[in-house]
């Protein structure tokens, strides 16, 4: 669901962390309940892990504490989610990382806890999934340098740039799941010459990590609606090329929201069961790599949308109760607190665009529990068992 102008709002919260504080925004209106709701479950055991991203409330390292307090107790696993470009320069030549990534990659794993099982998640693509991303190197999201800003996604530097890359985010993280690219089946709606290129650069780096590391998962993410049809995707065009990488996935990680600008009334409502059956068709192991629905009401480029946390309880039991019937490997959550004191004095384009995920989260921003942390945490306490 990510897209360009997203980019605007990473920048963005990277220089208010460091400028200083944001201003609170009003909350929703909804008293906050005095007790949590009992939520009875059938299922005995969960197969499945589950986590967060650690995308903070606000801009603050207040809001930073917080979220990592949220993710280390509603969670047993932390995401990785790593878009915002790929130090190519220094990866092709096996070079030290530019301190800024260092310095970021540092203070991430510090706040791991460590029985978390971990994903990472990392892409070649940019945020338009059209074209080679961007430089991480004192900060992220950086203009290409000469000659990458003209390199295709199969060029030979480009190739071993980027194995050379993931073998660093490997032994510095080791994590327990690994993608090597974010949501790569929109680049075949986006930008077909790029998704060939795509193809070709995701074939020689799992080849040559699978061969160095046989025992880690190694994988992409793919959106769920292209996969089915929307959002401008062809479902049976999506069919074929995803399966053209089969024999290159260990499993599928899956980008999973219910709602959006691709359905008429906003939302899927009521969730179809088969929501997830063009992903289930390919027989691979599945992730819920993000995902997310919101609890509130909000307008967007025009659009009503129309939520309620009963909503948002029902897509978490909906998800839950999918990875056990079928056995999913994890399930994330991108956003585990609402941020709309984060979006506050961003510009309005950026604002807008925002909006469309703030109230995600499963707590408010004033730390009112909302009715789907009650129901998220229900499975979490469920013994795991594969």
């Amino acid at each position: 669901m990510k897209i360009k102008s997203f980019l605007a709002l990473i920048l963005l919260l990277i220089s208010t962390l460091a400028c200083g504080e944001s201003t609170a925004s009003a909350v929703p209106t909804p008293a906050c309940s005095a007790t949590s709701p009992t939520v009875k479950l059938d299922a005995e055991s969960r197969p499945f892990h589950m986590g967060f991203t650690r995308w903070p409330p606000e801009a603050t390292l207040a809001g930073i504490t917080r979220m990592n307090n949220f993710v280390n107790t509603y969670g047993d696993m932390t995401a990785l989610h790593f878009d915002g470009g790929v130090p190519w320069p220094e990866a092709l030549t096996d070079s030290p990382l530019p301190d800024g990534l260092m310095n970021s990659w540092g203070s991430i794993r510090g706040a791991i806890p460590a029985e978390h099982t971990l994903l990472v998640s990392i892409t070649p693509l940019d945020m338009t999934r059209s074209k080679l991303a961007s430089y991480w190197g004192e900060s992220d999201n950086q203009p290409l340098p000469k000659p990458w800003d003209g390199y295709s996604l199969d060029h030979a530097d480009v190739k071993t740039a980027y194995l050379n890359y993931m073998r660093r985010v490997v032994e510095y993280f080791q994590p327990d799941y690994l993608a090597i690219g974010i949501e790569a089946n929109v680049a075949q709606v986006n930008a077909p010459e790029s998704w060939e290129a795509y193809k070709q650069l995701h074939k020689f780096v799992y080849e040559n990590l699978k061969a160095e590391y046989p025992d880690l998962p190694i994988f992409a993410t793919f959106t769920i609606s292209h996969m089915s049809g929307l959002d401008g995707g062809d479902q049976a065009t999506q069919k074929s090329e995803i399966e053209s990488l089969l024999p290159y996935l260990d499993m599928l990680g899956l980008s999973a929201y219910p709602y959006g600008w691709m359905y008429e009334s906003g939302k899927v409502d009521p969730i179809p069961d088969d929501f997830f059956a063009p992903a289930l068709a390919f027989g691979k192991p599945i992730g819920i790599t993000e995902s997310g629905a919101p609890s509130y009401d909000f307008s967007a480029y025009g659009k009503d949308y129309k939520f309620s946390e009963e909503y948002q309880a029902r897509w978490i039991d909906f998800l839950m109760q999918k990875g056990i019937e079928n056995h999913f490997e994890f399930t994330v959550a991108f956003t585990g607190i609402d941020y709309d004191k984060l979006i506050v004095g961003m510009p309005a384009d950026v604002r807008e665009l925002a909006t469309i995920w703030v109230y995600t989260g499963l707590q408010r921003s004033d730390g009112c529990d909302k009715l789907a942390l009650s129901h998220w945490d229900a499975y979490l306490k469920l013994p795991f068992k594969k």
